[in-house]
Parts: structure tokens; C-alpha cells; sequence
């Protein structure tokens, strides 16, 4: 297996990572431009080669020392390794072992990788035998998807019962859910979620600037989808559903305090739910939830949905001992606890 970086068009790029089973929205082509454009990050692309085969793909974010040229190596959810799901962990193994050769050994980067691979299919010992030590925070990612294969009638048989009832009210209550890629319905789900930001004061990596230039980069058929519920002209709350692959994905969710009165929530998620299994997705992942982690009101929400709990490989760092490497390393566990991912 080896390892080819080099420069991936748009499409040349999508085409590559839309058949791994694990792709998510952060190893998209589209959130690395955004990134750079925006952070200030630097992408590198890269597959991993048996023979005439593309076994792998990861997009990493690179910041660097100017005159040094070295610094950190961030990979998020990745190296996509797995088509199928008779994939050997093994081979994962060998993708970690080849980028720790190119950036590390090689060019003397730190290198922090947040894995795509589930926590049951992978051992720790596997990543730490080629050279990677797990790191104690942030926790290992966290979510429950949705199979949204069966009939929306046996779906919505499936929800909490206390979660169905606040829908069926919701329903009574008749004020309009629109939706679409539509660019005013998405700038006024954008704005909403800014506002929220700036009330509450949040810190997140899912700032109002990244939506909205990843917004315009993203080929139309997966635009975010936009949902947004309001009782005349009164703004009752929206949601942002990512699309990738055959997954459909929770990304920010707003509702007002009038919105609350009316359980607008339950009616814009369980419409967006049904818009997605329409639009041909198979999964809904509800993106990000924990006991404990996840503020306690957004958690019982989010569970009324049902769903299978998941959670990611965790993260591992591999770099040297030199002075750059410690103060990157410390730069950027201090970043991961102030800032949400």
C-alpha cells in the first residue's frame, strides 16, 4: 500500500470518497476549501494505492510555522478506509502506519487524527502498534443514526411516546414548515443560528461564516437542506441537514421561544426526517449526542427519535518530542476544550 498526495478537482474528489461507507461531512472537498478559505488551514489530499486500486482517501488540514514549514497535521474523521463492511481492521492499520511516514517521519509534522472508525471495530492496540498514542480529550464522537429504510408510518411508530405526542400537537397547531436548498429559507435558518450564537455565547467549529461559504461550494443536489417553521410572520425556529453518501445528517437546529410553546422542534425534525427518506437517504444521524456531554434538554429531545447509538475510535496523536511538537500539541488540546466539535 502506498500513499499519493497531490492536488483532487472537485469532482475528481467526490467521485473518490463517495463509495466509503464511513464518509462524513468533514472529509467532503467542499469543508476543506471552506476550512482554508476561511481558517486560514492549508488541505492535503491524498488516496492509498494497491496496485490499480484506490483502497483509501483522506483529506487533511495542515497550519505551518512559515519559516519553519512544519506544525499540525489535523484528520478529521478519517482516512475513509472501509467500501464494505467485511473491511479487516487491519487494513486501517496500514493507512495510519503510511501517514505517519509521510508527516511525521518524514516531513517532522505533528499529526492528530480523530478516527472515522467505529469504537467495536477497531482496538486501540491496532492504532498504538503503529505508532500513535490515544489521546484523553475530547472524548471519541458520539451520535445515534436512524435507519430510515422501513415505511415513515412504522418510523413513526418507533418514536418515544411523550416525543410522538409533542409532534402530533405540533401538528394541530398548523403553522408552516418550509424547505428546500432555497437560498432565503437557508439565510434565515443561518441568521437565526447566529443570533442563538451571539445570545448564548457559544464557541463553535459551525460558525454562520463556514455554513454559508460551504453553502455556495457545495454542488446543488447536496446543498444543505433547510427547514424553517413560522406562524405567520413570526419566526417559530429551522434546522440544516448535511447530505453525503447515503446519509443524511443533523447539523444546526434553532428554535425560538415561541417555537418551544408549539413543539416546533419535534415537527421540523420529523419532517426533515421524512424529506431526507424522500430524497433517497438511508440514515439519519442525529449529530452528536452523549449522556453527560450533551446538554441534558438536546439529548432527551434527539432520543425521542430512536436510533442506534455509535461511537467513533476516539482521537490519537503521533509526532515527536521537540519543542515544536510539544507547543502544537498543547495549543491544540487547549483549543479542543474550550471549543466544541
Amino acid at each position: 500500500m502506498r500513499l499519493v498526495v497531490r492536488d483532487f478537482s472537485q469532482s475528481e474528489w467526490t467521485g473518490i470518497v463517495s463509495g466509503f461507507q464511513d464518509l462524513s461531512l468533514m472529509q467532503l472537498w467542499e469543508y476543506g476549501q471552506a476550512k482554508a478559505t476561511l481558517e486560514s488551514w492549508r488541505v492535503e489530499r491524498a488516496v492509498f494505492v494497491e496496485g490499480d486500486r484506490v483502497a483509501g482517501a483522506v483529506q487533511a488540514l495542515l497550519r505551518t510555522v512559515p519559516w519553519l514549514g512544519r506544525g499540525l497535521v489535523r484528520i478529521n474523521r478519517g482516512p475513509l478506509w472501509r467500501r464494505s463492511s467485511d473491511e479487516p481492521p487491519s487494513r486501517l492499520g496500514a493507512m495510519l502506519a503510511e501517514l505517519r511516514r509521510h508527516w511525521v517521519e518524514r516531513r517532522r509534522m505533528y499529526l492528530r487524527v480523530a478516527l472515522a472508525a467505529r469504537a467495536q471495530e477497531l482496538s486501540a492496540a491496532i492504532v498504538e502498534a503503529v505508532g500513535y498514542a490515544l489521546v484523553g480529550w475530547p472524548p471519541a464522537w458520539s451520535s445515534v443514526r436512524l435507519d430510515l429504510s422501513p415505511p415513515v408510518d412504522a418510523l413513526r411508530a418507533e418514536l418515544d411516546q411523550k416525543w410522538r405526542n409533542c409532534l402530533n400537537k405540533a401538528e394541530r397547531m398548523r403553522f408552516t414548515v418550509e424547505d428546500g436548498a432555497d437560498g432565503s429559507i437557508f439565510s434565515t435558518v443561518v441568521a437565526d443560528h447566529a443570533t442563538l450564537l451571539r445570545a448564548r455565547g457559544y464557541d463553535t467549529t459551525v460558525t454562520p461564516e463556514l455554513l454559508g461559504h460551504l453553502q455556495r461550494l457545495l454542488p446543488r443536489e447536496q446543498q444543505l437542506w433547510a427547514l424553517r417553521a413560522r406562524r405567520a410572520q413570526t419566526s417559530l425556529g429551522g434546522v440544516l441537514i448535511a447530505r453525503y453518501g447515503d446519509v443524511a445528517e443533523y447539523v444546526v437546529g434553532v428554535v425560538t421561544d415561541e417555537g418551544r410553546k408549539v413543539n416546533a422542534g419535534n415537527l421540523l425534525l420529523w419532517t426533515a426526517v421524512c424529506r431526507m427518506k424522500a430524497l433517497g437517504c438511508r440514515w439519519f444521524d442525529l449529530g452528536g449526542m452523549e449522556a453527560g456531554r450533551t446538554p441534558m434538554g438536546i439529548f432527551h429531545f434527539k432520543a425521542g427519535l430512536g436510533g442506534t447509538a455509535y461511537r467513533l475510535g476516539g482521537e490519537f496523536e503521533s509526532g515527536g518530542r521537540d519543542w515544536l511538537s510539544r507547543a502544537v500539541r498543547w495549543r491544540v488540546n487547549r483549543t479542543a476544550q474550550r471549543v466544541g466539535r
